[in-house]
């Protein structure tokens, strides 16, 4: 995975908890409390990058065998006839 795509996602992530504790808190945005401040009242640190972390490989597992066009495509069994024309370089980047 490339290193900006990792952390643009992290950013998104953390910044979504973030604002879903400031919700529950009914922190308003004028109120201008930091997001250390916020994790420290809740007392709870930042733990969804963590779950999603250990949930990925077997989410992607799961859509693997259920989902027949990945399939396809990991095994290259493509059915029909080969189009015309130069080929594609990657079905799926990993």
């Amino acid at each position: 995975m490339d290193p900006r795509k990792k952390i643009k996602e992290e950013s998104v992530v953390n910044a979504f908890e973030t604002w879903c504790w400031r919700r529950m808190l009914e922190i308003k945005w004028t109120d201008r409390i930091t997001n250390d401040e916020v994790f420290q009242r809740v007392k709870e640190e930042r733990l969804l990058l963590k779950i999603l972390d250990n949930r990925r490989p077997s989410c992607l597992g799961h859509i693997i065998r259920h989902n027949e066009f990945v399939v396809n495509i990991l095994e290259a069994a493509i059915s029909g006839k080969k189009a015309l024309g130069r080929p594609q370089l990657q079905y799926l980047i990993l």
